[in-house]
């Protein structure tokens, strides 16, 4: 009887450790790699992202599997429905084009319907440093499927896997993320006006 009780007392620890849908913080930048086999590209990116403003700013270089390599800045405001897409040259002289917007912001989170599926250790927690604790979870929305990596602390992103009818798969890593923004990221050049 007293290992049945045992047991039943460590199913309900185990059950109330469960990871629960979070947002990440509010500012902060990052580096995003997203991967897609299927039509044989990957794209690097710095990211910006400013939930308060509703503003996300990206600097990326799309590689089109070694054969091509296009650079652009996105800085897209979403409270003033604009997003202005800059074509990066060397010398920063790219072409821009400043188009409307009709997409609504959305927030860096777990979607509450999102079903949490474990934790693990990203590296080791053997020695102090050397690991970070993740949490994943996996959904639908709108007939897309996801799986999401995010931190156990802090509710940073680390990875996202997405299967959409349209698109198909991608992957989707993130890594050298800090807090705040640089305000300055989301002052479209005077090309653009």
């Amino acid at each position: 009887m007293l290992a049945v009780l045992a047991s039943l007392l460590l199913v309900a620890l185990v059950n109330a450790q469960r990871p629960v849908p979070c947002e990440t913080p509010p500012e902060w930048n990052g580096r995003q790699m997203t991967i897609d086999p299927e039509k044989k590209f990957a794209v690097f990116a710095r990211i910006s992202y400013d939930a308060p403003n509703e503003r996300i700013n990206i600097v990326e270089e799309v590689d089109i599997y070694q054969k091509e390599k296009k650079f652009y800045e996105y800085i897209i405001l979403f409270k003033e429905g604009i997003m202005y897409q800059i074509e990066l040259s060397t010398k920063r002289t790219g072409k821009c084009e400043k188009k409307k917007l009709s997409e609504p912001f959305h927030k860096f989170k777990i979607p509450d319907n999102a079903t949490a599926i474990g934790e693990a250790t990203i590296g080791s927690n053997a020695l102090p440093g050397a690991g970070v604790n993740v949490a994943f979870f996996t959904g639908e929305i709108d007939g897309d499927r996801f799986f999401l990596t995010v931190t156990t602390e802090g509710c940073l992103p680390v990875h996202q896997n997405i299967e959409t009818k349209t698109a198909g798969t991608m992957h989707i890593g993130y890594y050298d993320l800090e807090l705040g923004v640089d305000p300055e990221r989301f002052v479209p050049p005077r090309e653009c006006e």
